[in-house]
């Protein structure tokens, strides 16, 4: 897993993102068998499961950089993973090609990655307020920027049932910006971000804080 980037981002939160290329063997090997959980064996297809044991082989080596005893993860009713012992908030994100995490000690992050693709354009109208389709202009690039900074604050929120298209809303922005604005509501609950944004070889990065 060579590392592709590593960042301190607004001071306390650091990602980590790696290219997945180890076999399902070499990543059981370095994580070690006493971090395999029974979600693992829910898990059928053979990119999933490389996938699910490269984030939590990161997410340890991350634990590891800063002192933190590595005992595995849980998860929540919502499905929001959390440390075991030890509260540091972590997000985690792949793809085919790709493993990022984030750690935060101080407060809650979200992290998203999505390669660019044409079923951003097919989909753009379920996850897209009205202001935000317009402002997108069917544009591959502002469309993954708007899927991963929404995924992202979902993701910092960690409740289920929010609808993208209008809970979560995100202030119009030029492809070049690395920093969005974010708002997330739900019922009388408000939740303001700032999502930074990075590129990798034609996937967007979000993580939101």
């Amino acid at each position: 897993m060579p590392l592709v980037h590593s960042e301190t981002i607004e001071e306390n939160c650091t990602l980590l993102l790696w290219k997945l290329t180890e076999t399902e063997s070499e990543l059981r090997q370095k994580l070690g068998d006493e971090y395999i959980s029974d979600e693992l064996g829910q898990i059928r297809h053979p990119q999933k499961v490389r996938e699910w044991l490269a984030s939590r082989l990161l997410i340890k080596m991350l634990a590891e950089k800063f002192g933190i005893a590595y005992v595995g993860l849980k998860k929540d009713e919502h499905g929001k993973a959390f440390l075991i012992n030890n509260e540091s908030h972590i997000s985690i994100t792949h793809t085919f090609e790709f493993v990022a995490v984030a750690l935060n000690p101080v407060a809650a992050v979200g992290i998203d990655m999505e390669k660019c693709d044409e079923k951003l354009q097919r989909t753009s109208s379920k996850y897209l307020s009205q202001p935000e389709y317009d402002h997108a202009a069917n544009d591959i690039s502002l469309l993954c920027m708007y899927w991963c900074a929404k995924e992202a604050l979902y993701k910092l929120y960690g409740k289920k049932k929010i609808s993208f298209k209008d809970s979560i809303r995100v202030t119009a922005f030029q492809q070049e910006d690395v920093r969005l604005i974010g708002k997330l509501t739900d019922e009388a609950l408000t939740v303001h971000s700032t999502i930074h944004v990075r590129w990798f070889d034609h996937h967007c990065l979000a993580i939101s804080l």
